[in-house]
């Protein structure tokens, strides 16, 4: 059975039924794998898809709560319309949890026909889930072994080596044997498409 969209319920005043009503937009949304906050002016959450629900709650450790740093980037979007008006603009910034987990946090105003007052809309990237799929989409293109390929993600995570072959109970040698075959495979792909 499908899992209940995540919507709060946005205050009386802020008319966000097109919203609600708009399934194509929500499906849309529930499609994405970074997180997709949607707030009010007054930095109120209308609408989180799965994935935003869940980063809140693992980065706030409580339902329905936006994680501060959310909360500065989107009064720094706000206070910024002084300065910058209506022209595009992108707040970012980082999050990092107890357990070293990185998230990006993009933050730009959104507007739909339909509302009655422009919204933040948030993105929140989770930098570890999106370097593994870097990793896997590199790796099924050099060719790399599924071992190959563990050493790779964790080298992408920026890992020294040591921790590598800790993570992986290897040897060192054999961290550095894997890498020197990776950057051999990676070299022959480079070459056949040139």
């Amino acid at each position: 059975m499908k899992q209940q969209l995540p919507f709060i319920q946005a205050p009386k005043k802020m008319n966000m039924s097109p919203l609600e009503d708009n399934h194509f937009l929500t499906s849309v949304l529930e499609g994405f794998v970074d997180g997709i906050l949607i707030l009010n002016l007054q930095h109120e959450l209308v609408y989180a898809n799965t994935p935003g629900t869940r980063i809140c709650q693992h980065l706030t450790q409580q339902n329905h709560a936006v994680p501060d740093e959310v909360l500065r980037s989107c009064e720094a979007l706000t206070e910024s319309r002084e300065l910058y008006g209506d022209r595009p603009l992108v707040i970012e910034s980082e999050i990092t949890n107890h357990q070293f987990q990185t998230f990006r946090i993009r933050v730009q105003w959104l507007k739909l026909d339909d509302l009655q007052q422009p919204c933040m809309l948030v993105r929140l990237e989770d930098q570890q889930q999106a370097l593994q799929s870097l990793a896997v989409t590199e790796a099924k293109r050099y060719g790399l072994t599924p071992r190959e390929a563990e050493v790779w993600f964790l080298k992408r995570c920026n890992l020294p080596r040591k921790e590598i072959a800790a993570r992986l109970y290897i040897t060192i040698d054999t961290v550095k044997k894997h890498l020197g075959n990776i950057q051999s495979k990676k070299q022959a792909h480079q070459e056949s498409w040139c």
